[in-house]
């Protein structure tokens, strides 16, 4: 899941705390070092009624960190916390990650910080605070960055480096940045599957099929939906579907090959396409770019059913996204490891 997409879910778990008449505190790591669950940015959420959304780690700390957090309802100031997670320093918990995490924990933005909040959680910018006081700031697209190392880090969060600490200051820099957007041509039985999945994961989802039968809100809910023939498509009148990633599975030859040849003229982040390769390349013969099409798609996972061949999809395109291998993780000191 993008940062903004936990976000977002975050936030809606704020109003409903609200609505019911409840305070919420937000809580965030702001550093990893070593091994650990989540990664820096990842977020919860904390209601005055006990209520919880969303994880810093794999469920052994959030029950500890709620009792610290429990002062900040009333008056206490903003803090950051440290967990060493070494099995015998973890008060004999036996979590064993090896690792070290901070955690920074606050109030949910005041009714008169929340507009350009929620203008980030709309559609993306950068965050920046001074911990473990400070307030969130926030940059958008467009305008101009902090100075100094401050700025520069705002740049590279929105170009996509990890959510870290800045020196001088002690300024927690992280990024939303929005979701991906997957194209999904060929909107048959065995698509269903690869969008509900991809939609669980953070990915923005456009169906492309001409079948208004098939493509609709009905079989894929919360996708977009551009009912034409893949081939028909151009940048300049669909620039959504730019830079976007494409998996084409219409099982029709000519149309599967019309919508690899318009997809590689969008710019594409990723262009995949089912079945072997020797039918790619037969249908994109002579076609510059052919390199640029993964096919077969998917990972490597003996996957059969249309649900299996949706999770083999789905993590290929995770990989690509978060420029990881898609190995396995066997032996692994880090699960995290640099990239």
């Amino acid at each position: 899941m993008t940062g903004l997409t936990e976000a977002q879910r975050i936030w809606d778990a704020v109003l409903a705390a609200e609505a019911r008449g409840q305070q919420a505190l937000l809580a965030e790591i702001v550093a990893v070092v070593g091994s650990a669950y989540r990664r820096p940015g990842a977020l919860m959420m904390m209601a005055s009624d006990g209520r919880m959304e969303g994880t810093v780690s794999g469920g052994c700390l959030e029950g500890d960190l709620f009792v610290r957090a429990e002062p900040l309802f009333s008056e206490a100031a903003p803090f950051v916390v440290d967990y060493d997670l070494a099995e015998d320093e973890m008060w004999s918990l036996g979590i064993g990650c090896k690792g070290h995490i901070r955690v920074w924990v606050r109030r949910a933005p005041e009714e008169g910080d929340r507009a350009r909040w929620t203008r980030a959680l709309a559609t993306g910018g950068v965050l920046y605070a001074q911990l473990p006081l400070g307030a969130d700031q926030v940059w958008l697209a467009g305008e101009d960055p902090p100075e100094g190392p401050l700025g520069e880090a705002v740049r590279a969060a929105w170009d996509g480096a990890e959510p870290r600490v800045v020196e001088p200051g002690s300024w927690f820099v992280r990024a939303w940045r929005p979701a991906p957007r997957l194209v999904l041509v060929g909107a048959g039985h065995d698509a269903e599957p690869v969008a509900q999945l991809a939609q669980r994961m953070g990915f923005r989802v456009v169906v492309v099929d001409p079948r208004e039968a098939f493509n609709d809100e009905r079989r894929f809910p919360g996708a977009e939906h551009v009912v034409v023939e893949a081939r028909t498509l151009s940048a300049q009148q669909y620039p959504e579907l730019v830079d976007a990633y494409w998996v084409v599975m219409n099982h029709h030859k000519e149309r599967d090959g019309a919508a690899l040849r318009a997809a590689l003229q969008m710019r594409p982040r990723f262009v995949g396409a089912l079945g072997p390769w020797s039918r790619t390349a037969e249908l994109l013969e002579g076609v510059p770019g052919i390199d640029e099409v993964h096919g077969p798609l998917g990972l490597d996972l003996g996957a059969e059913t249309p649900e299996e061949v949706a999770l083999a999809i789905v993590a290929e395109l995770m990989a690509v996204d978060r420029r990881r291998s898609g190995a396995t993780l066997n032996r692994r000191d880090r699960v995290h490891a640099a990239r």
